[in-house]
Formats: structure tokens, sequence, C-alpha cells
């Protein structure tokens, strides 16, 4: 019996361009939107923040993204009843050619998020905030406790994320 060796051309991956992912970002009027919700506890802030990693993988701004995301996520944690047994929060991640916009939705029932407030460098509790608001261009909230809280920051660069 003879053996035939075939081969197969293996097709190249395409090479995704900057300019590609803000074709497809502006598509979509107003950007595009994801949301995912995670349960109430702390071993899913390391999720949260890989999510938001992974979905600003080409932008200048992961990091910090990824930053905000803790911060956020933590303080609804703490200070909400999503840190409570059966408590969730969602991360929301907006994205334009321009600009990236961080949320964490909270399930109400705590601290409502005071921004401007000056912390000292050496404080050791409600430091987030205030790295939140140092990291974004605009930060605020919406929401009250019976409804529950979205907490935002946004992150712009002068040109297109990539």
């Amino acid at each position: 019996m003879r053996t035939q060796l075939v081969e197969f051309a293996v097709p190249k991956q395409p090479v995704i361009h900057g300019r590609h992912i803000d074709a497809m970002i502006d598509l979509s009027p107003g950007g595009l939107i994801w949301r995912r919700t995670f349960a109430g506890t702390p071993g899913q802030i390391p999720e949260a923040r890989r999510f938001a990693r992974y979905l600003l993988t080409d932008s200048p701004h992961q990091d910090d993204a990824e930053l905000i995301v803790s911060e956020l996520a933590t303080n609804a944690l703490r200070h909400t009843s999503s840190g409570r047994p059966g408590g969730t929060f969602i991360v929301e991640i907006s994205r334009t050619i321009t600009t990236a916009t961080i949320a964490v939705y909270d399930c109400g029932w705590g601290g409502v998020p005071r921004f401007g407030i000056p912390q000292r460098t050496s404080a050791r509790h409600r430091r987030g905030l205030a790295i939140v608001e140092a990291t974004a261009h605009r930060t605020g909230y919406e929401g009250d406790d019976a409804t529950g809280h979205k907490v935002w920051a946004q992150l712009q660069a002068h040109t297109s994320l990539n």
C-alpha cells in the first residue's frame, strides 16, 4: 500500500487593524454596548476585570478600565446590597470610536457614591472613587436605593481608541 502525503493550505488569519474596529463600532449608532451580570462575591471581581480587559484588548484604555471596574465593583459589594447573599452586580462597557464608558450597576440599599471629596493619599479606605476620578475623563452616577445605582466613568481619547 502506498501512502500519499496531502498538503492542505492553511488560510492566513486576517490582520485586524484599528481602523477595522473603528468601522465596526461606527456601524452601530451610539457605539457598542456589552453587559454581564456577576454574583455579588469578592471572587467575581477578577472575572469582571477580565471581562473589561477582553473587551478593550485593542484600546490604550485597557489598564485604566480594568482598574475602574475593580474599584467600582468593590464599592458595589462593600457599600450596597450587591455584597449580601444572593446579590449581584452588572458591568457595562460602552464604546464609541473616541470613548469607552465603564459602568457598574449595584442592587441599591447602601451608600450613595460621592465624587469630588478630597482624600489623603495615606488614607486606608474610601480612596476608590478618588482613583476612578483621577483616571477618568468624566464620572457620575444615577439611581437610588430602591432601584440601585449605575456608577460610571468615561475614558476619552483625542483620536480613535486604537
